[in-house]
């Protein structure tokens, strides 16, 4: 995925996201198919789909093939590397920004994990405090 801008500029817009839904559960589709998909839930013009398919290729999200008349689309990132560079890039964003806040936060949200989580953060806390001795 290219960087822009800002971090923040990373995350996809609302109707990016239904596209990239479709996508990653097809895995391999045409405007027509991402049309059909979200126009079973949502009154939504082919045109709008398709400029929606072509800027996410031009964000590096979609990789296009034109080798044949309907131009097909493919995911470049997967659902779990684009979740994952979303939530560092909002977390270093609010962190940068706003860290007491997004601190007093995180350890709020820390009380509703469970056992095998808490114990990862901890893993990562003590790495991060071995490199600083």
């Amino acid at each position: 995925m290219s960087r822009r801008s800002t971090s923040l500029d990373t995350l996809l817009g609302p109707l990016e996201q239904d596209v990239m839904d479709v996508l990653w559960r097809l895995g391999d589709a045409t405007v027509r198919d991402v049309h059909d998909e979200l126009a079973t839930s949502r009154d939504i013009a082919y045109t709008t789909v398709m400029t929606t398919m072509a800027r996410l290729a031009r964000k590096g999200m979609l990789a296009r093939d034109t080798a044949d008349l309907a131009h097909r689309y493919r995911p470049r990132v997967s659902r779990d590397e684009y979740a994952r560079g979303a939530v560092g890039d909002v977390l270093t964003w609010l962190l940068d920004r706003y860290p007491e806040p997004a601190v007093a936060y995180l350890a709020d949200v820390v009380d509703d994990l469970d056992d095998l989580t808490l114990d990862e953060l901890r893993d990562a806390v003590a790495r991060r405090r071995a490199l600083e001795d």
